[in-house]
């Protein structure tokens, strides 16, 4: 067993060696966006073998992969038109999607049904070793059947016998990664979606997700941010008064790196936040020249003159906003703001007292 920790400096070089291990039927632990997961080439028998062994699991019970878009995803399973739009709406992303097989992976790999769950992560460590590769690695979670996921190499490593241990060929190592739970299993195989595991976000359809805490709307506005970030924008947020969209505003700050209290413009019709450069998104997901952070609440909004007075519509350059109440501004002037901006309109709704619905 090797153990390497990876970092900026040997990052390419650790890349290149986990892909020869791949290549030769090893088996490795790596880091995702979730947890860490056990990888090898589903393609190579060898390497299948010595995952399953590894794992105590028994031939049927799917094996994830992660491939690195759609296009790679056609390779290995049908999509049909669930999937075509969870993978366009939802991808990269926590999800693992079931589609119907076409059987180009070891056959342990797919379930006893045929189909196949595919991953596309929202990560650089995974997206480069499957690219550099040419084919999916296994996405699988890297403990043993019926044990909890692992964030740590230490954790991982703690309940193993040295037999187990000898089983792996390498262990890249990346430090204690985020505690995320492990991706939310959707199966898309049938005109209705059906979630056969729940994770951080949950899905009704491919554009409608499930909040039922804080919690949950926090890591929708972290999924959300990522997806659409990379330029300025506009998160329009509109829907019922206490469905979380005020804590989906301050997420999205504190993400863009706003360290001081973020409160609802009450009695404003906005504040401004300026950005920590070193924030982790910013430099992660490259959304751009952004100088601030700004939250509106256009509640109690009732005439056109009161944006005139602020010059609203030049407030948006370099910058990234939530727009609570926004169609209160009047559809002429939320066309306006569409047309000069980018915009994505986000709709919250009270499903019951506990649950709510967020429509992007």
């Amino acid at each position: 067993m090797k153990l390497l920790e990876i970092s900026e400096d040997n990052y390419q070089k650790i890349i290149e060696e986990t892909v020869k291990v791949l290549r030769s039927g090893g088996l490795m632990v790596f880091p995702s966006d979730t947890v860490y997961i056990l990888a090898v080439d589903p393609t190579n028998e060898e390497g299948v073998k010595k995952l399953l062994e590894f794992k105590n699991r028994w031939t049927g019970k799917a094996i994830s992969v992660a491939v690195l878009d759609k296009k790679m995803a056609r390779d290995y399973v049908n999509l049909n038109e669930n999937g075509e739009n969870i993978y366009t709406n939802l991808l990269p992303g926590p999800f693992t999607i079931v589609s119907n097989g076409k059987h180009k992976v070891i056959k342990e790999i797919e379930a006893e049904n045929g189909t196949l769950g595919i991953r596309i992560p929202d990560n650089k460590y995974v997206h480069d070793l499957v690219k550099l590769l040419g084919k999916p690695v296994t996405a699988t979670s890297a403990n043993l059947s019926g044990r909890t996921p692992n964030y740590s190499i230490a954790s991982f490593l703690k309940p193993l016998s040295n037999k187990k241990k000898e089983m792996i060929d390498l262990i890249v190592d990346a430090g204690k990664l985020p505690r995320n739970k492990p991706s939310t299993v959707i199966d898309a195989t049938e005109a209705e979606l059906k979630i056969l595991r729940r994770g951080d976000l949950v899905t009704k359809n491919s554009q409608t997700l499930i909040s039922k805490s804080e919690k949950e709307t926090e890591k929708i506005a972290e999924f959300l941010l990522k997806k659409f970030g990379g330029k300025p924008i506009i998160f329009a947020l509109t829907g019922d008064l206490g469905c979380g969209k005020t804590v989906f505003s301050r997420k999205i700050g504190h993400l863009l790196g706003v360290k001081e209290r973020i409160t609802s413009p009450t009695f404003v019709i906005y504040n401004e936040y300026k950005l920590v450069k070193s924030s982790s998104i910013l430099s992660s997901y490259k959304v751009g020249d952004i100088d601030s952070f700004l939250h509106f609440d256009l509640y109690r909004i009732s005439a056109d003159y009161e944006l005139e007075e602020i010059k609203f519509f030049d407030l948006f350059k370099n910058n990234v906003a939530c727009v609570e109440w926004p169609e209160n501004m009047g559809e002429k002037n939320f066309e306006r703001l569409k047309k000069e901006n980018k915009v994505v309109t986000i709709q919250f709704k009270y499903l019951d007292e506990k649950t709510r619905e967020i429509r992007y």
